[in-house]
């Protein structure tokens, strides 16, 4: 059984030991909440629209508490104007209401007995008279409850009375309905992107892979599967099924009511989602003229450019020569909302019809919103499913209707009967069911027929994708010269108002024009950065979709990065976050994919290589409305303080490195509470090699001796992955000082054994290395057998006497000695004669030849 209808009839079992007069107001209850079960479940099987047929009957019952709002919303989604959007796969559903049956069937029992129960409280109703369908059941429970609960005075005896044959008729209903057994279950999003999956109804085996796939785009909520993945509207619940909240009226312009018919508690809802008109919105500016016409070569019905366009030429040749070739099926221009995607394609595709590469170009529209620069303004997407794109088609190019549009239409993806095709998909993400319909299409699509798709997400493989960012310099500064131009304003803009411009906007076109509309409106007072940051309609508009895309890891991510102000070092986000966070691996793939929907921007350091994260000021103020009302806010700003640590920067600083910033760090961390920032430091460490090495200065530097064994351990990691000669230089060194201070003789000659062996070390340094081994072994420093001493000191040995050439008397000396304790007596002796004859008055060498005039 359902489990919320299970919870129901487990409320009414405990109702009944109460007394009948409760009893009887717990089945009206319970029969409210059924009826508004129902129209949701209908809903939810109704298919996206032009006219939004589906958010005009979701404005209604948002907004009502009466459930004769709900029963007229059963009607309509069964036999009125909305029920021909229901999905093909309902209709067997359905007929469990519309179908006129006997006094045998179940629903003919069900009316019965809710007549029967009506009839007790003397309300005037007709009695059956032969074949009835379910439908009359919820315009009859509608009159019930009105008069009873709702404005009739209900006598305890006759409640007695009614309760047998009210309840008789809901469990009725709720024994026999299949539309409460369809596969139902509470879906919430993991940090990964995959899903808890908590069954509500028993058979859910189609979820089965929501829970081990990344390939699912939905939000939180609860769904039943119909042909797919349909999400109920205007219920909510947990992941526990604690509880079922259903939509109760109490509608403001913030919140409405969502009451649960279990618990009797109130919960509300964000109204944001139905505060547009429910009426027919104005068709978009880029949607398509309605008829092929000829311009050059080709029959089209692309929309003409209506506005100023600023020239793009970078973008223009490469989406022109990924359009041309024959290559690639399918080209995606990604980016944000208002970005040029689409002005980018209508100035692009004129370009093709002097040629012979297409016979056709036909344009789709899906777009739902219009972006001015005095607002965002809602309109009728042209086409929203794949019938509604078959039906466009064949509108366009056929004279006679056609029976199978979606069948033809997939055949013409593959070969066009009227030649080479290029099929554009403006708006993709606001299709009905973006992933579905790109698999369609990428299914059926053939050379030479393309495809071209311009979308703010891109949730598919497979196609080309071109990125469009904000535009360059030269091309804002053209743009804010001819809007300026427009609104007449151009000789009030001042070269700092200019860049300022430029720079909050990140180049972004419609962020461009926006802040010249205020900058107009507001008769050039105030600061141009908060007329974005307080305009919520653009920011909602730019942003909002792309945003519920995100995995909640990618949410979490983006939301850090807008706590603060500042670009961060991307190593230091990401490892902050794979400590704060349960799933580490997820925060690169989440970095990646906001970098790909140009949520964030990105800068490689050209001094160290690292890279550095940033918000453009738009993306930050939107962020930052969200952080001021997500429930990870006090997670966040933990997480912001430590990479606060970090210290400032900005992306455009020519200077930006991560040794400054990894530096700041190290110095702002309290070295008594050291292993508490360990797991921080050590996986920045793995990644940035050169972190190992100023970690190892920093603690050897600091007062805190018990750290010193630890500065030892990281100039090891340090020297274990380096490569370069003068890096090593340094390590080693540091090393050959830090065993020096933990009196560790061998370990400090081990070193400068190491920094005697590289490529690049001066010979004047190797001299007094040889000095330093044999000081240590002459005063018996290190004492050693004989083996160990030979193998220590011939590698060194053999470095230097390749370059005793080099030396002068006093080198030669010291390499004698090296010698001597290498048992080399002829090799000494040599050397040392060597040295008398480059310096008869040598000390050092006359000492030594004494010593060796003594041997035998």
């Amino acid at each position: 059984m359902n489990k919320l209808v299970k919870m129901l009839v487990e409320r009414l079992d405990t109702a009944k030991t109460d007394s009948d007069f409760s009893f009887f107001f717990s089945l009206l209850v319970s029969g409210e909440a059924i009826t508004k079960l129902i129209t949701l479940y209908l809903l939810s099987s109704l298919e996206n629209d032009k006219d939004r047929h589906k958010y005009q009957i979701e404005y209604t019952l948002v907004r009502t508490s009466g459930v004769g709002d709900w029963s007229r919303a059963i009607d309509d989604l069964l036999l009125g104007t909305a029920s021909q959007f229901q999905i093909n796969e309902s209709r067997p559903f359905q007929s469990d209401f519309t179908k006129k049956v006997n006094a045998e069937e179940w629903q003919h029992k069900a009316v019965s007995d809710l007549i029967k129960s009506m009839q007790v409280f003397d309300i005037d109703v007709n009695e059956i008279k032969g074949k009835v369908d379910l439908r009359t059941w919820f315009k009859l429970f509608t009159e019930l409850r009105n008069k009873t609960r709702g404005h009739g005075a209900t006598l305890p005896a006759k409640s007695s009375d009614a309760c047998t044959f009210l309840e008789r008729s809901l469990l009725t209903i709720i024994d026999n309905l299949s539309l409460l057994s369809l596969p139902t279950a509470y879906l919430k999003k993991n940090l990964s992107g995959k899903y808890r999956v908590t069954p509500i109804t028993q058979n859910t085996d189609e979820f089965r892979d929501l829970s081990t796939s990344e390939s699912f785009n939905l939000q939180n909520g609860i769904y039943t599967y119909l042909s797919g993945f349909r999400q109920i509207p205007l219920i909510e619940s947990d992941a526990e099924l604690s509880d079922f909240f259903i939509a109760n009226g109490g509608f403001n312009n913030n919140k409405f009511e969502l009451l649960s018919y279990i618990s009797d508690n109130k919960k509300y809802g964000d109204s944001s989602n139905y505060l547009a008109p429910r009426g027919q919105l104005p068709a978009s500016e880029s949607e398509g003229i309605g008829e092929l016409v000829v311009k050059g070569n080709v029959f089209t019905n692309v929309p003409d450019l209506t506005y100023e366009y600023i020239a793009r030429p970078n973008l223009e040749m490469q989406l022109a020569q990924l359009l041309k070739d024959d290559r690639r099926a399918v080209v995606t221009l990604l980016g944000r909302g208002g970005i040029g995607k689409t002005s980018l394609a209508l100035k692009v595709i004129p370009e093709l019809y002097d040629t012979d590469r297409f016979d056709a170009v036909i344009w789709f529209s899906s777009r739902d919103i219009d972006l001015h620069s005095s607002g965002a303004k809602l309109v009728r997407a042209g086409v929203v499913t794949d019938q509604d794109m078959a039906k466009y088609y064949c509108k366009l190019v056929l004279s006679e209707p056609e029976k199978n549009p979606l069948d033809y239409f997939q055949k013409q993806l593959t070969s066009s009967e009227v030649g080479p095709c290029l099929f554009v998909f403006d708006n993709f993400e606001t299709t009905d069911n973006p992933l579905e319909l790109y698999k369609l299409i990428d299914t059926y699509v053939r050379l030479p027929n393309k495809v071209l798709i311009t979308t703010r997400l891109r949730d598919f493989i497979g196609d080309y994708p071109l990125t469009v960012h904000g535009m360059t310099e030269d091309e804002s500064r053209a743009l804010i010269d001819l809007t300026s131009a427009s609104l007449g304003i151009k000789d009030r803009l001042s070269e700092k108002v200019i860049s300022e411009i430029i720079s909050v906007s990140s180049g972004h076109p419609y962020i461009i024009k926006v802040m010249l509309g205020g900058f107009a409106n507001n008769g050039a007072k105030g600061s141009l950065p908060k007329i974005i940051a307080g305009s919520d309609e653009v920011l909602v508009a730019l942003f909002e979709r792309t945003y519920a895309a995100l995995t909640p890891c990618a949410q979490q991510v983006f939301l850090t990065l807008a706590s603060w102000n500042s670009a961060v070092p991307r190593i230091a986000l990401e490892t902050v976050l794979m400590v704060s966070i349960d799933e580490p691996l997820e925060v690169e793939k989440s970095i990646d994919n906001l970098i790909q929907f140009s949520m964030i921007e990105e800068k490689k350091s050209p001094d160290d290589g690292q890279y550095f994260l940033g918000l453009p000021y738009v993306a930050l103020a939107f962020g930052a409305k969200k952080l001021h009302v997500s429930p990870l806010k006090s997670k966040i700003s933990s997480d912001s303080k430590l990479l606060q640590t970090f210290g400032p920067c900005k992306l455009e600083d020519k200077n930006i490195n991560f040794r400054h910033h990894f530096i700041s760090f190290l110095r702002n961390i309290d070295l008594t509470k050291f292993n508490q920032n360990k797991q921080i430091i050590d996986r920045i460490c793995f990644s940035f090699n050169d972190g190992f090495f100023l970690v190892a200065n920093f603690l050897f530097e600091s007062d805190v001796k018990n750290l010193v064994p630890a500065a030892k351990e990281y100039c090891l990691l340090y020297l274990e992955n380096e490569t370069i000669d003068s890096k090593k230089l340094m390590g080693w060194t540091l090393l050959a000082e830090i065993a020096k201070a933990l009196k560790e003789p061998l370990d400090e000659v081990h070193a400068i054994l190491e920094i005697a062996q590289l490529s690049d070390i001066d010979f004047f340094q190797l001299s007094i290395i040889v000095n330093t081994i044999n000081h240590k072994f002459s005063t018996k420093q290190i004492t050693t057998n004989a083996s160990v001493k030979r193998e220590l000191l011939s590698g060194l040995y053999d470095v230097i006497w390749t370059r005793r050439h080099e030396g002068d008397a006093v080198d030669l000396s010291r390499i004698a000695w090296l010698a001597l304790h290498l048992d080399k007596i002829d090799d000494a002796r040599n050397l040392v004669t060597e040295g008398l004859r480059k310096d008869s008055d040598n000390s050092y060498c006359k000492k030594l030849k004494e010593k060796l005039d003594k041997l035998h």
